[in-house]
């Protein structure tokens, strides 16, 4: 289904051409308004679904394919390659943990102490993989128990309205979902100051019940793709349809020779000597019963069809080429890959690392807003509402290492005088700078104090005390007897 250029749908409510929802009032939005977006979104996630069914093994174009006429072979072949290209892409860029810190050691030690109670690593990567599905996704922030949590939220079942200024700032943000087989709504519209709750089943007019927004906050960040919220899979759809479609039929060739027709020249058969045929296998025949009759010259063989394989091949590999090069993602299972060089590897790597960093830059920026959000709840002690201007956001891309390479440019910018948390950087097995600092000053301050104890323990001189035991303490004895 083509999305439509960009259009309004009444005097307030317009619809870009990449499906972003802005709305043109300084008035609260109504109850219709919103449920014209809603409706606009369902028309919209018609692709997201697409999209998510080609994830899950159900391409649409192979399934929904006609049948073969007359009972010839009918294979419907599914090659995954969807799946394949976005958890390829997700691993490489947030298959490792993302660093995430604050300079501050007592707001960092609680940042760090939310991020594992909440599994915010994983959550990251849900979000990546998300929008690399549908081009983009929402991360919704909520409190319960006095406690905050941040979840995911697909664009199937969630949006937000922007402003119709050059800032484009979240008015709105809407959750819904379908109730019962009547395509009624239930609705949740946030703003900064409320949110509110209705039915679509009461007939109402209204935004339904109200309650405050304790985070003075839009609890909805929005985590893109790209700028035009275009999928991963939507540039390379059609050659996932036309590999299924090659490998179908292959299958149906494989099948074809299996069941391959026999052809008989020179004889009549009856249907008693066609199943004898079939049933054992056995060729015994003679062109006439009559021996006054004169004789034709028999033919016995099997219908062949003609072999497409070479050029079959050719068109897979072709495809498979293309459908790389067009995602941008590396094939890890090209039987040349293992044997680069350290320059020819880090090349393959370009493509898909410029992809993730032009996008880790968007997904930083939503990082930042999802903690604006939690920060903005007051319950992490210790750290600012304004904290989230502070964060550092460093992605660990999962390149191939040369360990003692960064462990030798590690000590080079050490002895330069490079202040440590930079330098621990370059290191890969390192997730978390900041902690390794502590950890490291931690070490630091325990070895100190054991060598302390070492050396008391062996009555040596501490803190330019004399050791009465030491030969310093026997040469003044001696000295004092004479």
């Amino acid at each position: 289904m083509l999305v439509d250029a960009e259009k309004y749908i009444n005097d307030r409510c317009m619809v870009s051409e990449d499906g972003v929802f802005y709305y043109n009032s300084e008035d609260l939005i109504t109850r219709s308004d919103v449920m014209r977006f809603v409706e606009e979104n369902e028309r919209l996630a018609e692709n997201w679904r697409k999209y998510r069914h080609y994830y899950k093994a159900q391409a649409e174009a192979i399934i929904n394919a006609n049948p073969k006429e007359n009972g010839k072979p009918d294979n419907r072949v599914i090659n995954n390659y969807a799946k394949k290209l976005i958890d390829t892409y997700t691993g490489f860029a947030v298959g490792k943990p993302i660093q995430i810190t604050l300079q501050e050691d007592v707001a960092n030690t609680s940042l760090s102490e939310f991020n594992r109670s909440r599994s915010m690593d994983t959550l990251f990567a849900k979000l990546w993989k998300q929008s690399a599905i549908y081009g983009k996704t929402y991360a919704y922030v909520y409190g319960a128990n006095q406690e905050i949590y941040v979840t995911d939220a697909p664009p199937t079942e969630c949006f937000i309205i922007y402003d119709s200024t050059v800032a484009h700032n979240p008015l709105y943000a809407v959750r819904y979902s379908k109730v019962g087989l009547a395509s009624k709504y239930s609705i949740t519209l946030y703003s900064d100051r409320y949110h509110y709750d209705f039915n679509t089943a009461d007939n109402g007019n209204t935004l339904g019940n109200r309650a405050d927004n304790p985070f003075g906050i839009v609890p909805i960040i929005e985590i893109k793709e790209n700028d035009e919220r275009l999928s991963v899979i939507a540039n390379v759809i059609t050659l996932i349809d036309e590999l299924d479609k090659a490998l179908s039929e292959k299958a149906n060739d494989v099948d074809y020779f299996a069941d391959a027709y026999m052809k008989v020249l020179g004889a009549l058969l009856t249907d008693e000597e066609l199943s004898k045929l079939r049933d054992m296998r056995i060729i015994n025949l003679k062109s006439s019963d009559s021996e006054d009759e004169p004789v034709e010259q028999l033919d016995v063989d099997f219908l062949s069809k003609p072999n497409a394989d070479t050029t079959q091949e050719n068109l897979l590999n072709r495809l498979i080429d293309n459908l790389y090069q067009l995602s941008m993602i590396v094939n890890l299972n090209d039987k040349d890959f293992g044997n680069s060089t350290g320059v020819a590897l880090e090349m393959k790597y370009k493509p898909m690392m410029n992809l993730s960093v032009l996008k880790a830059r968007a997904f930083s920026t939503s990082i930042k807003a999802i903690y604006k959000v939690v920060f903005a709840s007051d319950l992490i002690n210790g750290v600012a509402r304004d904290a989230w201007k502070d964060l550092e956001i460093h992605p660990q891309y999962d390149l191939p290492h040369d360990t003692l390479t960064e462990a030798q440019t590690a000590q080079a910018l050490a002895n330069l005088g490079i202040s440590r948390g930079t330098w621990l950087k370059q290191i890969s097995i390192v997730d978390d700078p900041r902690q390794e600092e502590k950890a490291m000053d931690a070490e630091h301050k325990k070895q100190i104090e054991e060598n302390l104890d070492v050396l008391k323990s062996n009555h040596a001189v501490v803190d330019g005390d004399n050791n009465d035991n030491g030969q310093a303490g026997k040469a003044t004895d001696q000295s004092a007897t004479k």
